[in-house]
């Protein structure tokens, strides 16, 4: 019997992996209310800004351009930098990603000097492995 995954608008019961343009969403609209205490709006209109995340993620379709918990991260990390205003109670996937990408260039390039660690790490822990059995 195979395991059925949670539907996509559950974001809490399912891996970061398995999400998708709606889980995306619902995450970030349970983030806004969370965070503002107000209702999430998207930029222009949901379609533009699924479009932009779909990109990102990808699709069923088409695969994207950056791993899913690196934008995870991107909205965490620019809605809690997020300061209010009377005006502008709120802010939204489309405006981040229009004014704030080198918050996503800065969180790229932080996951690959990790991942160059780590890959450098199990390298030298394997040419110590070799020097041992050669000893």
């Amino acid at each position: 019997m195979t395991k059925r995954m949670p539907p996509a608008t559950d974001w809490q019961a399912r891996d970061i992996e398995d999400w998708n343009v709606t889980t995306f969403t619902e995450y970030m609209k349970d983030k806004h209310r969370e965070l503002f205490g107000c209702e999430y709006v998207p930029m222009r209109s949901w379609r533009t800004e699924q479009g932009m995340i779909g990109r990102l993620i990808g699709t069923k379709a088409k695969a994207g351009s950056h791993d899913k918990a690196i934008i995870k991260r991107f909205i965490d990390e620019t809605f809690e930098a997020y300061k209010p205003t009377p005006q502008y109670p709120g802010t939204n996937f489309g405006f981040m990603y229009s004014y704030r990408k080198y918050e996503l260039q800065r969180i790229e390039a932080e996951e690959k000097r990790k991942q160059a660690a780590k890959v450098k790490t199990e390298e030298q822990a394997k040419d110590w492995e070799e020097i041992a059995d050669w000893l």
